[in-house]
């Protein structure tokens, strides 16, 4: 069985989020042949591989499938000649929907436009809006085999034999601090995040910064500070492997971030993360049973960076009562 998957783009977290579905669908079809293509790029060919490299037989990047009228008329030569016994839409912008369509196929699934151009229709009466995105995915699942998944299975995680970082045995809470978000319109702000953390070490707690590649900026300054930054050493970047990084998630009891890919490989690796929102939807973007949130619009705010630490503050005593408990 051929299988065709589409997805716009993902970076860490969108990749992230799709990982439980790509494996179970490989699961619900052991033989088949997966191809996942996209429009632009997916991290699932380099920095997220180690988790779906068993799962996905081939990876397209940079399709041709984009949301244009004109594209519509075009053909599209990455597909041409190609044909796929499934093809799965995970995205609902029509156009798209449309040029995908188009690819040579014997079953055919989009949620878009209430399934119009679906051969699979919602006759479980399945929700697929303003849902959390990898219900949204396992939906996609049981609409097509005709049968309700209603737990969302844990990531596999594959072994690793290389050496993993890390961190020394302390009696009080670990609490790790992920300041980076990918796009800055998403965070709360390094100096905020600082300002937390110097007030949980004089409450006692062992605090820890984990910083991307992207956030070395941020790097100096935690260690003038005397905070641990676990993945690096001397300056450089210890390791980019997922799968060292989500083991090394597991030393620490619980995550301040914001939405982004780290708050991701946290919660997929099993570590509550207290998260904040400002322009993205916490419903759709915070794992349930992983995930504390606090939605700025919720307390009066339209800017993530303007919502003031001493509220934060009040809100994080309650989160780590529940993570001592």
């Amino acid at each position: 069985m051929k299988i065709l998957i589409y997805s716009y783009n993902d970076k860490i977290g969108d990749g992230l989020q799709k990982v439980t579905f790509i494996q179970q669908l490989k699961k619900i079809y052991p033989t088949s042949h997966i191809t996942y293509t996209t429009t632009h790029q997916t991290t699932f060919k380099n920095y997220l591989n180690p988790l779906v490299q068993n799962y996905i037989d081939e990876i397209i990047e940079d399709n041709g499938i984009k949301s244009s009228l004109l594209n519509l008329f075009k053909k599209n030569k990455t597909f041409h000649n190609k044909s796929y016994d499934l093809i799965i839409d995970l995205q609902k912008v029509f156009l798209r929907t449309l040029q995908l369509k188009k690819i040579k196929n014997k079953g055919f699934f989009s949620a878009t436009a209430n399934f119009f151009f679906s051969s699979y229709k919602n006759l479980l009466n399945l929700p697929f809006k303003n849902i959390y995105i990898e219900n949204f995915y396992m939906n996609i699942l049981s609409v097509i085999t005709n049968s309700p998944i209603k737990k969302i299975p844990n990531i596999i995680l594959p072994e690793t034999n290389q050496n993993l970082i890390k961190l020394n045995k302390a009696s009080k809470l670990k609490i790790g601090i992920a300041p980076g978000a990918g796009d800055s319109i998403r965070e709360w702000g390094f100096e905020n995040y600082l300002n937390i953390a110097k007030y949980l070490r004089n409450e006692g707690f062992n605090i820890y910064f984990f910083l991307g590649p992207n956030e070395k900026k941020y790097l100096e300054e935690c260690i003038s500070n005397n905070f641990e930054c676990p993945e690096w050493n001397d300056g450089e970047f210890i390791s980019n492997n997922v799968l060292n990084i989500m083991n090394l998630a597991k030393e620490v009891d619980c995550l301040l971030c914001n939405d982004g890919g780290t708050s991701w490989m946290f919660e997929f690796a099993g570590v509550h993360t207290f998260k904040i929102f400002g322009i993205t939807n916490e419903r759709k973007f915070a794992r349930p049973g992983y995930s504390t949130t606090i939605q700025v619009k919720e307390f009066g705010y339209t800017d993530i960076k303007e919502f003031p630490v001493d509220l934060y503050k009040k809100e994080l005593k309650k989160f780590i009562n529940k993570i001592k408990v």
